[in-house]
């Protein structure tokens, strides 16, 4: 039995998803001096949704590896990379609260307004590189960005040039286009400075090869030198997320049970549809005892 622990990204948060974790909070508070929030006004702002999603990502993991449910690898969706890195071993807790910080700030700041992402379904990479090709404009910029799916891929950039990227894909014979509760054009060379900023700042940290191997985002592949994995944390926020291919390298690599950390079911629900075969829990929906129980049954019936 091969244990792929993955991590949400912006998109999964839930208000009060932190009540039950004062002890990473107060944590949070003694590293960068401030007190998180969770409520529905601070989740409007990206900045407090990805600390959030980072405490909880950790928290979560910690606990199921104290009840003896350990990874073979780690996959985290853009923000979820950063909780990732720190239960593979690569960063401390208190390195990497830094990271996201500044990663959080620096984006929210770059693009305060007027800017976002959204998901087309049903075409493929090319088409919707097609829309995009046919939407972009430098007064309206737009990008493909992540990969979740063969056929649910994200656009980022401003409002205008995903509205229109949604007409052109629409006209592609796309299925659905949604926009995303994110409200800043993540994963695209709008956020070139910040990644470099990201990759100075990673530079004065204490960095380890992981203990357990990380899936990039960038790339997709598996990771297992320090370096490139400071460099794909740094990275991802300007480069799109290619979660299909990492789930499909887990797979190909033995992985048969996938466990998404809380808050929510995305990746779980992505995995599912590409990876039949495969056993998926989303912990936030059936809780750490249940998870707890699943796992060694399944371990039981393996032997």
């Amino acid at each position: 039995m091969k244990i792929v622990f993955t991590f949400p990204g912006q998109g999964a948060q839930i208000p009060g998803m932190l009540h039950d974790m004062p002890e990473y909070v107060n944590r949070v508070k003694d590293s960068i001096g401030i007190t998180l929030r969770d409520d529905e006004e601070a989740f409007k702002s990206t900045f407090w949704v990805q600390l959030a999603l980072f405490v909880k990502g950790v928290s979560a993991a910690r606990d199921l590896m104290e009840r003896g449910i350990y990874p073979q690898f780690v996959a985290g969706h853009s923000i979820g990379a950063f909780a990732a890195a720190v239960i593979a071993g690569v960063l401390s807790f208190d390195d990497a609260v830094k990271l996201v910080y500044h990663r959080a700030k620096r984006t929210e700041e770059a693009y305060p307004e007027g800017y976002g992402m959204g998901v087309i379904s049903g075409l493929t990479e090319r088409e919707v590189k097609r829309s995009v090709e046919l939407s972009h404009s430098e007064v309206s910029p737009v990008y493909l960005s992540n990969i979740n799916a063969e056929q649910q891929i994200a656009v980022s950039g401003s409002l205008a040039g995903i509205h229109t990227a949604f007409k052109h894909a629409q006209q592609l014979g796309a299925r659905k286009t949604t926009m995303l509760k994110v409200a800043i054009p993540s994963h695209c060379p709008l956020m070139a400075e910040v990644s470099q900023e990201l990759l100075d700042l990673a530079a004065t940290f204490t960095v380890n090869n992981p203990k357990i191997p990380y899936l990039a985002n960038r790339t997709g592949r598996i990771l297992r030198q320090k370096d490139n994995i400071a460099e794909d944390l740094a990275l991802n926020v300007a480069y799109p997320v290619r979660w299909h291919d990492m789930a499909e390298i887990c797979v190909e690599s033995g992985v048969d049970t996938f466990i998404e950390m809380p808050p929510g079911n995305v990746l779980t629900n992505l995995v599912k549809q590409a990876h039949r075969a495969t056993r998926q829990i989303a912990v936030s929906e059936v809780g750490l005892e249940a998870t707890d129980y699943l796992i060694k049954k399944w371990k039981e019936q393996a032997e």
